[in-house]
C-alpha cells in the first residue's frame, strides 16, 4: 500500500501541502482519514513526508479534502521550490 520514500523533497512537499489544506478547512487528521478510508496514522506519515501514498490513496485523500486535479500543480510548484532551496 505504501511506496518507499526515495524522493524526500517530493514527500515533504506533498505532506506539507496536504496538511496545509486540511488545516485551512479546519478538519482533523482523523476526520480526513475516515473520509478517505485510510488509517489516521498513515495519513500522519504522509503529512510528515515519511510516506508517499499510491495513486488511489492520494486520490481518496484529494476527494476527502475536496481538491481538484489542478491542485497537483500547486504541489509540484512547492516541490520545485523546496528542491531548489535544498540545492543551495
Amino acid at each position: 500500500m505504501w511506496t518507499v520514500v526515495k524522493d524526500y523533497v517530493f514527500a515533504e512537499a506533498l505532506g506539507r501541502f496536504l496538511r496545509l489544506k486540511r488545516l485551512e478547512q479546519d478538519k482533523t487528521l482523523e476526520k480526513i482519514a475516515s473520509i478517505a478510508h485510510i488509517n489516521d496514522k498513515n495519513l500522519g506519515r504522509i503529512e510528515r513526508g515519511e510516506k508517499i501514498p499510491k495513486a488511489h490513496t492520494l486520490f481518496r485523500i484529494f476527494i476527502a479534502l475536496n481538491l481538484t486535479k489542478h491542485t497537483f500543480d500547486d504541489i509540484l510548484e512547492l516541490y520545485e521550490f523546496l528542491k531548489n532551496e535544498k540545492d543551495m
